[in-house]
This record gives C-alpha cells, structure tokens and sequence, in this order.
C-alpha cells in the first residue's frame, strides 16, 4: 500500500500530535524500539485517534519516511534553485546540512535510520526502494539546471550516474556521521561530492 501525502498533512490536532509523537520517538529510541502506547502516551492521544489515520504502526513509519524524503529534497531542491553553478551548490548544501546536524539531526540521516530498523519489515522496505527511484530522479532534475564547472553539458545516462553517487556518499556520509558524531566525514562528504564535476 502506498502511503498518500494527505496522511501526513492534516486540520486534526490529535492527528498531528501523534504524527509529532511518533516522529520525534522514532528518531530518539529507534523505530523498533517505539510502542504505540509511548506515541499516544507522548501524544497525549488516545488508540482511537490513532486508529481512524494509521491502521498500523507501519503506517505510521511511512508517514515518518515521508514527510523525511520530503523535507530532505525539499531542502536541496530550495538550495538548487538558488545556487546555479554545480560547486556553489554543494557547497551551501553542505553548509546547512552542517548546522542541520548541530541542531537537530544529531543521529544522523532520520530516513536511512529508519530504513535500516525496518529491513524485516517487506512492507516498509518496498516503500524505501520505490522512494529511493524518486530521490535519484529528483536529483537528477535539480542537476538539469545546474551550470558545470566543466563547462561541458552532461548527458542523460551521466545525469542518473551522478544522482546515484549523491545519494551513495550522501547516505554513506551520514550513516558513518550518526555512528561517530565526527564532522570529518560531512568534510568528506562535500569533497566527494564536489569531485563529481569533472
């Protein structure tokens, strides 16, 4: 079951306090070691409120894989935008990913967490995989409108190819960042990233 983007935006205020709930629990304790009741009790919910928009906590970790895809692209589409030239991009990227680590994503990525927690879970790991395609293919349209320091235009097949090493080091960088706390590996990370220009 695809989880629809309404199931995360809301006018209920029991809803979104559950939502708030479940994601702050889930990215503290861990997925697997967040109960219903920890939610609803966090929530000051009752079961069901949580019930009538989330028959499952599967549920629930798909709205919370959701809205993180979309508040991560969201972030690096803005950055796009505004940054035309590849290495300026990477660069102001890296910069607020920096202080978005110092602030609020102490354990690293929320997304790739999650994922990880969730591997015995077929339901949650499809859902990954299909969103895991749309990361690629939303860098790979922010990647159309950037200017190379090469100067030379990049092709459709690069494109993808580039894409996918973003979320590779990306992902990488931030998994071995949640595990240390060691900004050494963001500064890898931005090198990496910034020798895919060529």
């Amino acid at each position: 079951m695809r989880i629809q983007k309404d199931l995360i935006r809301s006018e209920d205020p029991a809803k979104d306090r559950i939502l708030k709930a479940a994601f702050k629990l889930f990215y503290s304790k861990g997925y697997p070691n967040t109960g219903i009741n920890e939610i609803l009790e966090e929530a000051g919910a009752f079961k069901k409120s949580l019930y009538i928009h989330f028959p499952s906590k599967k549920d629930l970790g798909k709205a919370y894989l959701l809205e993180q895809e979309e508040a991560i692209l969201g972030f690096v589409k803005r950055i796009a935008k505004r940054e035309k030239k590849y290495s300026d991009f990477i660069k102001s990227w890296m910069k607020m990913l920096r202080r978005g680590l110092k602030n609020t994503y102490v354990y690293g990525c929320p997304y790739a967490n999650l994922s990880n927690q969730t591997h015995d879970e077929p339901e949650i790991s499809d859902f990954v995989k299909v969103a895991l395609n749309r990361w690629v293919q939303d860098f790979e349209n922010c990647l159309k409108e950037i200017t190379w320091n090469s100067k030379k235009a990049k092709t459709e097949s690069e494109l993808k190819e580039i894409s996918e090493s973003i979320l590779f080091y990306y992902q990488g960088a931030l998994q071995l960042y949640g595990m240390s706390g060691d900004f050494k590996h963001i500064h890898r990370l931005e090198k990496a990233l910034l020798s895919l220009d060529k």
